[in-house]
């Protein structure tokens, strides 16, 4: 038959107390960052797919429109002036389709750079509660209370970040994201 082992009971219930509502907030907090980084990831990766079919879009006007100006230019050459403006035209069409493509693949760029700012701060928002959940969890193992601010320290700054993301501010540790990138 299997042994059973004691395990004895700390005497310290006030801190297992705080440990397991600590565990408890963190957790949830965690959840919400969590779903919220894989709705930015999603826009993210729109923002991509928009981006590169918006460039190609632009170059492939660009090449319509150059393919166009050298058709003027060549039915110009040849008297054949209505033709040649027909071509003219569509060449400043396609010109000015290329400057909307362009202001669109470079919104969805500057989007795509937004959204993964904000990404960065739910990583970081989610590394530093996952430190303070290993760090509390700790603390109620070796009945220190000492592990438990620091482990609070630690969701403090998991907070702060998580906070940003949410509320789109400016608080973006470049050093430590380069650092972990």
């Amino acid at each position: 038959m299997a042994e059973v082992v004691d395990v004895p009971e700390t005497s310290d219930r006030t801190l297992n107390r705080m440990v397991g509502a600590t565990v408890v907030v963190l957790s949830v907090l965690l959840t919400i960052g969590n779903i919220k980084d894989g709705n930015i990831v999603q826009n993210m990766q729109g923002d991509q797919a928009s981006k590169i079919d918006l460039w190609n879009e632009y170059q492939a006007t660009k090449i319509k429109a150059h393919l166009s100006e050298d058709t003027a230019t060549l039915l110009s050459a040849t008297n054949k002036p209505q033709e040649s403006a027909a071509a003219a035209g569509a060449a400043a069409r396609y010109r000015s389709e290329s400057k909307d493509l362009q202001d669109q693949a470079k919104a969805a760029e500057s989007d795509y750079d937004v959204q993964g700012r904000r990404d960065d701060q739910f990583d970081l928002a989610e590394g530093f509660m996952s430190i303070a959940l290993a760090v509390s969890g700790i603390a109620a193992l070796t009945e220190s209370r000492k592990l438990l601010m620091i482990g609070w320290a630690a969701a403090a700054f998991g907070l702060l970040f998580l906070v940003a993301g949410f509320l789109e501010l400016p608080i973006h540790p470049d050093v430590l994201v380069r650092f972990l990138t």
